[in-house]
Parts: structure tokens; C-alpha cells; sequence
């Protein structure tokens, strides 16, 4: 192969993007598709896809443009903005100094933006130093003619992960700085700023996932239209490895962009919770407390919530973007389609269509009007999740019908029979989108509910908190957590076991798309509590005006809860492509779909348990040493001249150290996972790998249920406690409400939400190194000499 072959084979997939990015440019605006050569009735899955992602990525430029691009002169325009809501001056007594909050709130604001900011390229270095040990690694392990395509496709997830995990850093940065200016004018100025911010971030994941792959996706096409002798199948298979590459990337550098930000955030969550005991909301209000210990919390809160919920959701897209390769690989009938478009792009198709609703849906963010602020917030977040399960209900009524064959099978390339799937048709996969997306609003309704204020033994633990019975207080946590997880697990059960038999693996999917497809709504949702929390906090540390104030507390009480909504559709399709997955396993290691076989299977669902929970106690124990070494001055000394330099103070010797071990331990977690993983395979192979897999994932299921059912909670108890006058009034509420947010941040985060990144990347690392989990294993059967890798 000479040079121009290969400058031929790499240039050709992005002249095509190319001819299809204009043919789609010229449909929409000029109406000349045509004259580029496009067959819009063969082509239009690439058309739409297109469409739809710079659609995405045009609404999220508007987004920042329009209300959070950087002003040359920033400071002096905050803190004019500032001097109208806060209290200008306000003399300290004890030291005898004055003090400007509204000076004070737009430093404080600024060096919270460029903390977060800049935590992005500190870890876009180490992402990709983890994400090159990690190609080392594993490159041995992958199959023989999927090696160049795995390893592209390891750098083009990087590529679109590092895009949004830029955007998610620029948006929380940039955010914080407005979102209290735009609270001056009304509730609907800054419910429609809140809302707006989330749905331009989530939208440039769409963007940003679906035409990088793209790329990659003709890409593939050529690397394996070079070897002509394999079956239509076999390159099938082969693309859908090459394809896992791409996700692999995007959940190894994930690992820094998301995973060490939510172990920094949660270690000044419990540094701070240790060394304040006095007073009420950090003392916000205290001249005592240190400005970088304010300014810290916000962003512990900020890094710990926004960011790492939404790097969750742009995994999951990707994963099941990724997961119609890996299952309709198993498909002759789709084989024999010469690799279409449709059936390996259905899941991708649905959500670029669901763009476009979504859009509609969220011109009527606020269509109900109320004066009052609560119910204002509450009616229009619960019509926007009616809406959009409206709207996406009509999609699958119609969408399968155009996307997926009329009938098809799933057998595999010699696989047993028993894994076999006849006769499912479009009515079979569209039951199956339909049974996720109904599962999705149910388990919404239950998870908001079962912690919600409504709820009694959520107001039964803000009592006792209330009252210091902490002992009390975590029996109430866990029996709502008991229950809620019981709920939740039989629910994704129901429909896993419905889905596979009805369309087996490929239903499972389907049920995944319905269950995540909604997450365009849900996460401006859930950025509308995020963002009104943020701005709490931060008008209680700078004494805002009554008005603002309690406009963004009332925000908050509505909203706060809903940010569950992320949380639980996050958890709950991960779980199901994480079972896609082990059907895709399945396939390609050519064993009965029974892991309980013999012994090896049975160990492998004990190891894949203790797995889970080792991965858990080594992140709550990197949180615990990390928050044990910060060494914040949490309270200034009597000398006035060191009150007044409080706004000259920066969170660099308090930040950037305390980062970079967030990162090591990342890297420790990481790589000891990695390792166990394949000393697991190597001893115990086909025999032990698909018990692991269901070991691993159903003992996350319940992990993942319990905690964020336990943490929402809690934290919903505390705000309780808070906002209730009466109970406010006590004076003796701080310890307990404080202690129960603190935990409950701790418990979620370290329990839950980490969990995803680890289950998804452990499970499509065994999928896509087969031949070594699919092996003999050297335990009890001796290997031949030679070695299929290179």
C-alpha cells in the first residue's frame, strides 16, 4: 500500500462528511441537495443526522452568545450590576472596617469562573496520558484486524469528550457569573436563563457525539472494505469492535473529566463540613469565615452536580450510540443489507429526530404562568417532562418503521442456539422503545415523590435532624431508600425481562433509547436546580436584597428535587445498554447464555460483586484522605487589615494541589480495575467473564438505587429544615442539616454516580478484548503456546 492509498483511505471518509455536510446545508436553506450528488431517499439517515447535529451545535453558540460570552470589562460591569441588589456597604463591628459585598460578590464571582475553567486544561493533559497507558494496555488483547480502527476510533472519542467537557466547564463557569444579574429582573428572565444554559450544553453533546462518529463511521467503512474475503457478517462484527473504540475513549478520558472532578468536589464538601460547626449555611453570613472558603463551597457544589451529571449523560449517548453496532452485528439479515445505514443507526436516528421536538418542547418552558414563584417553577418543569414523553411517544410509533427491517434475526456467528432470537419484527422493537420510555416516566414520578417534601418520612427525617437524632435521621434515610430501591430494580427488571423476550438483546436496546431519549428535556431540567442552588448560596454570602433572595430559594425549593430526573435516567439506561452489552458478549464469546454453567460462572458473579465494591470504598477512601490534608484557614484573625484583604485572596494553594490528587487517585482506581479485570480472564475466561458481567451490573443496580434515593433525600431534608421558618427559628439546626448534605453529597456521589463510568467501561473492555474473555482460561485448562495478538 503506498502513500496515497493511505492519504486516499483517511481523506476519503471526510470528503464524503463533506459531500453530505453541503448536500444537507443545501436542504435546508437553498433547497440543492441535489445538485451535489445526494440521494436524499437512500441517503437520508446521514442527512438527518447531519441536520440535526448542526442544528444542535448552532443552538448551543446562540446559547452562550446570547447570554454568557465574557465582557472586556467583566469586573467593573458585575460589580455595578451587584451594587443594586447588595448591601454597598456594612460596617463589621467586632473590627471596625467596612465592607463592600457587592465588590466582594463580583470577585468572588470571577475566581469562581476561572477556578473552573482552568481545572479543564489541567486535566485535558492527563487525559490523555491515561488514555495512552490505557491503549498500551489493552491494544495486546483486541482482535486481529480491529486493531487500527480500535485505536482511532480511541482518539476520535477523545476529540468528543474534550469538546464537551470543555463546554460543560465553560457553561458552570460562565454561568455562575450572570445567573445572579439575571435574577434582578423576574422569574422568568431567570428561569428562561437556567433553562437555556442546560439545553445548549446537552445539545453540544449531541452535536459533538453523533458527527465526530460519523466521521468515524466512514472511516470504518473503508478500513474494512480493504479485505474483501471476509463474510458481510464478519466485517460486521469487526466494524462493531472498531465502533466500542470509540466509546472506550470517550469513558477513559472520563476518568479525569469526571470522575477526579467529582472526588475533588466531594473532598471540600467534607473538609469544609469538618471544620465548620457553627452558625447555619456555612456561616455565609459570618465575617469570621474566610472569602476562599466561601467561594470554595460554591464550587464544590458547582464541580460536584452540573458537571458530573452531564459528562454521565454524554457517556450513555455515546454508549448507545456505539450499541446498535455491537448488537445488529449479529444479524445476517442486516448483513446482507450491505451494512445499512438504518438498522446500525436506528438509536442515533431517534434521538436526531428528538432533536428537533425538543426544540418545540422547550419554546413552552414557561408557557404556564403563575405569580408566584414555586408554583410557577413546578407546574412548568412537570408539563415539559408530559410534553416530551408526548412527543417521543409519537416517535416510536413511527420511527421503527423506517429505521429498523420489517423482520430479522439475531443468531450470531456460531453461537449456540439457545442464544438465538428468530422472527422479531418492527411491532416487537417498537413495544420495546415505548415499554423503556414509559419505565423511564414511572420510576421519575416515584423517585421525585419518594423524596419530595410530600413525601412524610422525608419530612419525618427533617424533624429528627431538626433535633440532632442523627441515629433517627439515618433510619428514616434508609428505609426510603429500602423501598425506593426495591421499586426501582423490579421496574428495570420488568422491562429487561419483557424487552429480551420480545426482540432479545436488540429489545433490551430499544428499551434503552426509550428509557435515555428524554434526557434533552431532563437535563435543562436539571440544570434549573443546580443553577438556582448556586445562586443561593452565593446571595446569602454577599447579603443580596430580600427579593433576589428569595427569589432564587423558592426556585430552589421547587426545583431542587427534580434534579433527580438526571440522576435516575442516567442510572437506569446505563444499566440496561450495560446489559445489551453482555448480550453482545455473549455472541461473540460463542457460549450458552446461562453464566451459572459450573463453579467458574458463580465466582465470576461473587468477583464481579466484590469488584463493585471495592471500586466503591477505594473512591469514598480517596475522598476521605484527600479532604483529611486540606488545610483551608477557615477563619480570619482579629487584625482588620486581614478582613479587608479578603477579596485580594486566591483558591490556587487551596485548589490546584488538592486537583492533581484527585487525579492520581483517579489514575490508582483506574488502572488496579484494569488489572484485576484481567487476571479475572485470564484464570477463569469464557467460563467466568459472562458471570461477571451479571454479577457486576446487578449489584451496581442496587448500589446505584439505594444511594441516590438515600442522598436525595437527605439533602432534600436538610433544605426542608432550612426554608421552614419555624424550624429555622430554633437556632439549633445547623449541625444536623449540614451533616446530613454533607453525607448525603458523600453517599451519592461515591456510591452512585461513579459507578456508571466503571460499570460501562468494565463491561465494553470485555466485550471488545473477546478473544481473551472469551478463551479457555489457564486455571484448570492448559493454553497452547502460541498467541493470537500482536
Amino acid at each position: 500500500m503506498c502513500v496515497g492509498d493511505i492519504l486516499g483511505m483517511c481523506l476519503g471518509p471526510i470528503a464524503t462528511c463533506g459531500k453530505y455536510l453541503c448536500g444537507a446545508i443545501g436542504l435546508g436553506l437553498l433547497f440543492t441537495a441535489g445538485a451535489v450528488g445526494i440521494d436524499l431517499v437512500a441517503d437520508w439517515p446521514i442527512v438527518l443526522i447531519i441536520l440535526a447535529s448542526i442544528l444542535a451545535l448552532i443552538w448551543c453558540i446562540i446559547a452562550y452568545c446570547g447570554g454568557l460570552q465574557e465582557r472586556d470589562d467583566e469586573p467593573q460591569y458585575l460589580a455595578k450590576q451587584f451594587e443594586l441588589i447588595c448591601e454597598t456597604q456594612e460596617i463589621v463591628r467586632q473590627y471596625e472596617v467596612r465592607h463592600n459585598y457587592a465588590s466582594e460578590l463580583a470577585d468572588g464571582c470571577i475566581q469562581i469562573s476561572n477556578t473552573i475553567i482552568g481545572m479543564f486544561f489541567t486535566q485535558l493533559i492527563y487525559a490523555l496520558i491515561l488514555l495512552i497507558l490505557f491503549l498500551l494496555a489493552t491494544i495486546w488483547f483486541i482482535p486481529v484486524g480491529t486493531k487500527i480502527g480500535f485505536i482511532v476510533g480511541l482518539f476520535f472519542g477523545f476529540a468528543s469528550i474534550t469538546i464537551i467537557a470543555w463546554t460543560a466547564y465553560t457553561f458552570a463557569g460562565r454561568s455562575i457569573c450572570k445567573v445572579i444579574t439575571t435574577a434582578i429582573q423576574n422569574k422568568w428572565e431567570l428561569y428562561n436563563f437556567m433553562y437555556t444554559v442546560g439545553f445548549g450544553v446537552v445539545l453540544m453533546c449531541i452535536a459533538s457525539i453523533y458527527f465526530i462518529f460519523l466521521i468515524l463511521f466512514f472511516l470504518f467503512r473503508s478500513l474494512q472494505g480493504l479485505n474483501n474475503e471476509n463474510k458481510p457478517q464478519d466485517k460486521l462484527q469487526l466494524m462493531g469492535i472498531c465502533c466500542c473504540g470509540y466509546a472506550m475513549g470517550i469513558i477513559v478520558c472520563a476518568f479525569i473529566y469526571r470522575e477526579s472532578t467529582s472526588i475533588l468536589g466531594r473532598s471540600i464538601f467534607n473538609a469544609i463540613d469538618g471544620l465548620i460547626k457553627c452558625d447555619r449555611n456555612l456561616s455565609f453570613n459570618n465575617p469570621y469565615i474566610s472569602s476562599p472558603t466561601k467561594l470554595l463551597y460554591v464550587i464544590s457544589n458547582i464541580i460536584s452536580t452540573q458537571i458530573v451529571n452531564l459528562l454521565d449523560t454524554a457517556i450513555c449517548i455515546a454508549v448507545l450510540t456505539v450499541g446498535g453496532f455491537v448488537i445488529f452485528s449479529n444479524s445476517g439479515e442486516v448483513a446482507k443489507e450491505n451494512i445499512t445505514w438504518k438498522s446500525l443507526l436506528a438509536p442515533t436516528l431517534y434521538f436526531c429526530v428528538n432533536v428537533f421536538c425538543s426544540l418545540i418542547v422547550q419554546t413552552m418552558k414557561s408557557m404556564i404562568w403563575d405569580n408566584e414563584v414555586v408554583r410557577f417553577t413546578k407546574m412548568n418543569i412537570r408539563q415539559q417532562v408530559l410534553i416530551t414523553h408526548l412527543m417521543t411517544l409519537i416517535i416510536f410509533f413511527f420511527m421503527p418503521m423506517i429505521t429498523i427491517l420489517k423482520q430479522f434475526s439475531l443468531k450470531g456467528i456460531e453461537a449456540p442456539e439457545k442464544l438465538a432470537k428468530e422472527e422479531i419484527t418492527i411491532k416487537k422493537i417498537t413495544y420495546c422503545c415505548i415499554l423503556g420510555q414509559l419505565s423511564n416516566l414511572v420510576l421519575l414520578s416515584i423517585g421525585e415523590w419518594m423524596t419530595s417534601h410530600g413525601c412524610q418520612p422525608v419530612r419525618n427525617l427533617a424533624l429528627s435532624s431538626s433535633e440532632r437524632i442523627l441515629t433517627q435521621s439515618f433510619n428514616y434515610a434508609t428505609f426510603i431508600s429500602a423501598c425506593g430501591q426495591i421499586i426501582i430494580v423490579l421496574t428495570l427488571g420488568i422491562i429487561a425481562t419483557a424487552s429480551h423476550a420480545l426482540a432479545g438483546y436488540a429489545g433490551i436496546l430499544a428499551a434503552a433509547a426509550g428509557f435515555l431519549i428524554n434526557v434533552l428535556i431532563i437535563t435543562p431540567l436539571y440544570y434549573i436546580g443546580s443553577l438556582s442552588q448556586d445562586g443561593a448560596k452565593l446571595c446569602v454570602a454577599s447579603h443580596v436584597t430580600q427579593v433576589v433572595s428569595e427569589r432564587f430559594t423558592k426556585m430552589t425549593w421547587a426545583a431542587r428535587n427534580y434534579m433527580i430526573y438526571l440522576k435516575i435516567t442516567n442510572a437506569g439506561s446505563a444499566i440496561l445498554l450495560a446489559f445489551t452489552f453482555l448480550g453482545g458478549a455473549l455472541y461473540l464469546f460463542k457460549v450458552d447464555n446461562n453464566p451459572l454453567i459450573d463453579f467458574n460462572g458463580i465466582f465470576g458473579i461473587l468477583f464481579g460483586i466484590g469488584l463493585a465494591f471495592l471500586i466503591k470504598g477505594m473512591t469514598v477512601g480517596s475522598v476521605i484522605s484527600i479532604s483529611r490534608i486540606f488545610d483551608l484557614n477557615i477563619y480570619e484573625s482579629g487584625i482588620a487589615a486581614e478582613i479587608a484583604k479578603r477579596n485580594t485572596l486566591t483558591l490556587n494553594r487551596y485548589f490546584d494541589s488538592k486537583h492533581l490528587l484527585s487525579i492520581f487517585w483517579v489514575f490508582i482506581i483506574t488502572i488496579t480495575d484494569t488489572i484485576l479485570l484481567f487476571i479475572f480472564a485470564y484464570f477463569f475466561g469464557k467460563r467466568g467473564s459472562p458471570g461477571f458481567l451479571l454479577g457486576h451490573t446487578i449489584i451496581i443496580l442496587f448500589l446505584m438505587c439505594y444511594s441516590i434515593i438515600n442522598g436525595t433525600a437527605m439533602k432534600q431534608s436538610r433544605y426542608y429544615n432550612e426554608v421552614d421558618d419555624k424550624l429555622s427559628k430554633r437556632g439549633k439546626v445547623y449541625q444536623s442539616c449540614v451533616q446530613g448534605d454533607m453525607l448525603a453529597t458523600v453517599i451519592e456521589e461515591s456510591t452512585a454516580i461513579p459507578l456508571v463510568v466503571y460499570l460501562l467501561y468494565n463491561t465494553i473492555l470485555v466485550t471488545c478484548a473477546y478473544p481473551f474473555f472469551g478463551a479457555e482460561g489457564d486455571l484448570f485448562v492448559e493454553k497452547e503456546a502460541e498467541t493470537k495478538f500482536f
